[in-house]
């Protein structure tokens, strides 16, 4: 596990597919919007973007999003114009990847319980064998990076690590939570490993209503 943190850590930049299934996780203190799917490319140490699927009432909805560092922008999924947003009102993916507070340091210090089961393969990468690591993580610092959606119990983790550069290719994390009729599952998906995408604010914003 050091070894991958270290790994994670130096790389300067990847995609990532976050798929969420089981009960909804809410990025709204009103219960109204439930994050379903992101993607999108991240670049070390703040930067990232790419495209978030949100499910409301009746409707599910499409946004595109950028980060650079503290400023954050997303579009209005009803006109597809940019916005601001400041950092705290909004769920902002570069976070979650934070070399110093993210995913990273938590497998690091968080991560317990670890075993590992038989190599295994993914069906995205058939032929390539894996190793496969079961355990507990703690939830206290995934739940602010998550923007509350993961945590703050602990949670299950099972990681699927690439045997000859020791890096992530998917991590499935079970928040069973307190109160849920089912537990949430995240799947983080890790592609383009040292890609370096360039990332750039968007063109002409408008004002956040």
């Amino acid at each position: 596990m050091a070894r991958v943190v270290a790994n994670m850590k130096a790389l300067k930049g990847f995609s990532f597919v976050i798929a969420r299934s089981g009960a909804p996780a809410y990025i709204d203190t009103g219960h109204t919007w439930s994050l379903s799917r992101v993607d999108g490319d991240y670049v070390s140490p703040d930067k990232a973007t790419g495209n978030a699927r949100i499910i409301g009432p009746g409707i599910v909805a499409a946004i595109k999003y950028i980060s650079i560092g503290d400023q954050y922008w997303e579009t209005n999924y009803l006109t597809g114009k940019w916005w601001g947003c400041p950092r705290a009102q909004c769920f902002n993916p570069a976070i979650l990847f934070d070399p110093q507070n993210g995913i990273q340091p938590i497998l690091e210090s968080d991560l317990s319980d670890v075993q590992r089961l038989d190599n295994a393969q993914l069906e995205e990468l058939p032929g390539k064998d894996l190793y496969s690591l079961t355990g507990k993580m703690k939830g206290e610092r995934l739940y602010p990076v998550s923007w509350g959606m993961i945590g703050p119990n602990p949670v299950n983790v099972h990681l699927w690590v690439d045997p000859e550069n020791f890096v992530v290719e998917r991590i499935v994390m079970e928040d069973p939570g307190t109160d849920k009729p089912e537990p949430t599952v995240w799947t983080v998906d890790f592609l383009n490993f040292n890609n370096v995408v360039n990332i750039a604010p968007p063109p002409s914003t408008e004002s956040m209503p």
